[in-house]
């Protein structure tokens, strides 16, 4: 009887253990991901507010000592040489994203629709690794390749 119970304690302390590194691991890989994908927009931000334009990020200094706005209005009113249709590319873009938007949801309602009629065995595997893209930030995917070509 004895050994009954303690196998089930065991056994119960396994599971628990089993669970509590689970968790872990789950909060350490998000925290890594956040990290990778927040770093990007640190350096966007490092860069806008130095006065310099642009070369705290080579000094070794996290964050400008006197931080300006300046770059904004520069942006904003059009003074910059290479900003004069900034307006212009800027409605590009909301245009462009916009459909862009309206042709992912629309396709990927169809695709979704069509792998839920089709009864597929392993169709939330399929799902689930599509969702799963997702989650991966666009920067793992620049990752440079080395190419050796010895002489």
């Amino acid at each position: 009887m004895s050994a009954a119970l303690s196998s089930g304690w065991l056994a119960h302390r396994r599971s628990r253990l089993r669970r509590v590194r689970i968790e872990a691991g789950s909060v350490i890989l998000g925290i890594v991901i956040l990290i990778w994908s927040l770093t990007p927009v640190y350096n966007m931000l490092l860069i806008a507010l130095d006065p310099e334009e642009g070369e705290i990020e080579f000094s070794g200094n996290l964050w400008p000592a006197e931080p300006s706005l300046d770059g904004f209005r520069d942006v904003v009113t059009q003074e910059a040489r290479y900003l004069e249709d900034f307006w212009h590319q800027f409605g590009n873009s909301i245009y462009i994203g916009l459909l862009t938007m309206f042709l992912t949801v629309l396709i990927g309602s169809l695709a979704s629709f069509a792998v839920s009629r089709m009864r597929l065995s392993r169709g939330s595997l399929l799902t689930n690794t599509a969702l799963v893209t997702y989650a991966i930030p666009a920067s793992f995917l620049i990752v440079p390749s080395c190419s050796y070509t010895g002489a």
